[in-house]
């Protein structure tokens, strides 16, 4: 019988799955001390819940896990079906969609709306006014941008592809997320023939 060598490579990922299962461990401890505190600390518990009912609609791997990378896809899986069924809608409203939108969100008032002094505003404000599953998918998609740009400015690959339960996932958002943003508008550039989301955070 062959008898192979493990090598260098074997031990390095074995140390890898190691290390990453003790970050979960460190995870999972840190969710449930932030469980035990929910009462006392409103404002963090708010985004922790928000931020949970987000994940809570991706699909889930094995045990009610999700990898960071997974809230990525499922992000742009939202922004490709939102553009293909809008630009539709618009187009047969007469907007003129080759053109970028600078659409936002205001959750003040709760609506999105074009930038001021587009030729089609009022068309375009007046289709999210009779739409409200259309805001409702577009604020989606600005929270979810909101938890991947953390994540991709935070975490390393192999970070990313690391899957956790959804719990730990969630108060690890919370604690790296801004917590005086993360209940702010944001806006996205929208058309032009593509799934066009270039920028969160518009200013209009």
């Amino acid at each position: 019988m062959a008898v192979q060598s493990i090598g260098s490579n074997g031990y390095m990922d074995a140390y890898a799955l190691l290390q990453a299962a003790n970050e979960e461990q460190q995870l999972q401890s840190r969710a449930t001390e932030m469980d035990k505190e929910q009462g006392k600390t409103s404002g963090k518990s708010g985004i922790a819940n928000e931020i949970e009912s987000y994940l809570a609609k991706i699909p889930k791997g094995k045990d009610n896990r999700l990898s960071f990378l997974d809230v990525d896809k499922h992000r742009a899986q939202l922004e490709a079906k939102w553009d293909i069924t809008v630009t539709a809608d618009l187009k047969e409203l007469g907007v003129d969609v080759t053109k970028q939108l600078p659409l936002s969100y205001d959750p003040a008032t709760g609506k999105v709306t074009v930038a001021k002094g587009h030729e089609d505003k009022e068309i375009i404000d007046k289709y999210f006014e009779d739409n409200p599953d259309k805001v409702d998918e577009f604020k989606t998609i600005l929270q979810l941008g909101k938890l991947t740009s953390t994540a991709s400015a935070k975490l390393s690959q192999g970070q990313m592809i690391q899957d956790l339960q959804v719990k730990s996932m969630t108060w690890w958002f919370a604690d790296n997320s801004d917590p005086t943003s993360w209940f702010d508008g944001g806006g996205l550039m929208f058309g032009q023939g593509q799934t066009a989301y270039t920028g969160l955070n518009i200013t209009v």
